[in-house]
């Protein structure tokens, strides 16, 4: 058995000898090795990989950073598989097994933000053929779906303008850094310019199950950018129109690729629930049974998070190492445990953090996955350290992902950090302003005013919430203490009253023992303590 084995088809995968995956190796640190497994002896010069890996920084910056990238490899990889000298870094071939074999293109939705590996990594994929796709089994798609963006077409610039296209590279990477999809290259889709191609045809040619295109008019220092996310069938799923000023290209180019691939996501992910629910559970793949859990998920109610681990357990039961359906049923065993859905939260506390550990080395680089073990982390384990570097890891990877933003808010305000929690929730509405969650971000702002002392404002959003998380009855607790605190005794007690009696079992120990454990807001724990004394 070999060291170290490197999948370098489909999703990059580097697993060691007992056939684990290897977890905690940086997006660099990947990419140094995948590219020394493709060299000739799996050598190559220090001064090549430093420009290769950190383009954007100067000579001196780069090759420190490699002496630190390689320093910490060392640490993480089997003794004597990865050495250097001063010239030089190589693998050895003898503890090394690369294979030729998988699912979908060399590296697949792979990216690094250095030019020099980008320009590696798409003369790879346009040079290396890829393997043979397995079929996907009849009875349903056990795969994220595939994305194409096709060149925008542009209006009122010269000839032989570019602007557009790189618009168009931006929004595919920003794209493929989201995990929850696979995105097809960009010379692939470009290969198709011109040829005439409706969108079915041209989704059918480039095997895409959702085209993303659009348009781009300039006028003056004006810029109109239309994108379109569209079905295999035709049909507009999402549109949107972004107005702005071509001051700095480059930070416009950004500014629209985030926006996009952050309403994008959500809207994809809900056309994908639309055509799980179209197939019979008991036909439906992991994936598709995973999808078909969110929106009892993120319902926010006992008798609907019950539903979602239900689903959840059956994608599991077919398919027992799938890390997100792992990820998902914790977060919702966490929610049992936070909104006090259980008379006793050890059964749920326990399975979560069981979940939690068990996922935690198969979620490797999906984003979607490591958020919600950010917030299983800190619902149900009370762990807000690991719940920060979970979200921390899943927005480097992802940047524009709109919920592991809700849960660094979130996390940040349990911690008291407000600011920065706040600029989390800021960028959460910006990337997904019509999230189904969009209530909990609500709540999350209300917490934090709350502990701060804005009362006002704390019981404002907790009621905006609530209007919006329609059955969300949890959150009068919420309600409750912003009340309390505020001085309103009678409008707290109504806000009271209603929350016993939708969870008429309810317990001040249950309260305190089962809510997340945050210190500084002391006083909010007092006032629900005094709910029980007063009544």
């Amino acid at each position: 058995m070999p060291d170290l084995t490197l999948h370098l088809y489909g999703p990059l995968r580097i697993t060691g000898p007992d056939g684990a995956p290897l977890t905690g190796l940086s997006r660099r640190g990947q990419a140094l090795l995948a590219y020394l497994a493709r060299q000739s002896g799996m050598r190559a010069e220090r001064g090549l990989l430093a420009d290769l890996l950190w383009s954007d920084r100067s000579e001196d910056q780069a090759r420190a950073s490699l002496r630190q990238e390689l320093s910490v490899l060392r640490k993480q990889l089997p003794q004597g598989v990865l050495d250097a000298d001063r010239q030089a870094v190589w693998l050895d071939e003898s503890q090394l097994k690369i294979t030729a074999t998988g699912e979908g293109e060399f590296m697949q939705g792979f990216d690094l933000a250095s030019e020099g590996f980008e320009d590696w990594l798409r003369s790879e994929r346009s040079t290396s053929p890829a393997p043979a796709a397995a079929p996907v089994p009849p009875k349903g798609q056990d795969r994220p779906p595939t994305l194409a963006v096709l060149p925008f077409e542009e209006f009122g610039a010269d000839a032989g303008d570019m602007f557009a296209d790189g618009v168009v590279e931006e929004i595919t990477g920003a794209l493929s850094r989201a995990h929850d999809f696979q995105v097809i290259a960009r010379q692939s889709a470009f290969a198709l310019r011109g040829a005439g191609l409706s969108v079915p045809q041209a989704a059918e040619k480039l095997g895409a199950d959702y085209i993303v295109e659009g348009s781009v008019r300039r006028s003056g220092e004006r810029v109109r950018i239309s994108v379109q996310l569209i079905g295999t069938d035709g049909r507009a799923l999402w549109s949107e129109r972004f107005d702005d000023r071509l001051d700095d290209l480059f930070d416009l180019q950004d500014r629209i690729a985030a926006q996009v691939a952050g309403q994008i996501s959500p809207n994809l992910r809900a056309a994908e629930i639309a055509r799980a629910r179209k197939r019979s559970p008991a036909d439906r793949t992991a994936y598709e049974l995973t999808l078909s859990a969110l929106p009892h998920f993120w319902a926010h109610r006992p008798e609907e998070n019950a539903r979602a681990i239900g689903l959840l357990a059956q994608a599991l039961a077919h398919d027992p190492d799938y890390a997100p359906a792992m990820a998902f049923k914790a977060w919702c065993h966490a929610h049992n445990c936070c909104y006090l859905w259980v008379t006793d939260g050890t059964a749920d506390r326990e399975e979560a953090k069981r979940l939690v550990a068990r996922a935690l080395p198969m979620a490797q680089n999906d984003p979607s996955t490591l958020t919600a073990l950010s917030a299983a982390s800190s619902l149900a384990l009370n762990d807000f350290t690991q719940a920060k570097l979970l979200a921390e890891r899943a927005l480097t990877i992802d940047p524009n992902h709109a919920w592991a933003w809700l849960r660094m808010g979130w996390t940040c305000i349990y911690l008291g950090d407000m600011e920065t929690g706040f600029d989390a929730l800021d960028r959460y509405e910006q990337l997904s302003p019509l999230d189904p969650f969009h209530f909990n971000a609500l709540f999350g702002r209300a917490a934090g005013l709350r502990a701060m002392g804005r009362y006002a404002e704390s019981t404002e959003l907790c009621e905006q919430g609530m209007r919006e998380g329609t059955g969300v009855t949890w959150a009068y607790r919420m309600l409750f203490g912003s009340l309390w605190l505020a001085g309103e005794k009678e409008k707290a007690m109504e806000a009271a009253r209603k929350w016993r009696e939708a969870h008429p079992e309810i317990t001040f120990e249950m309260a305190r023992d089962m809510m997340p454990k945050w210190t500084h807001d002391r006083q909010y724990v007092e006032a629900l303590e005094n709910l029980w004394k007063d009544s």
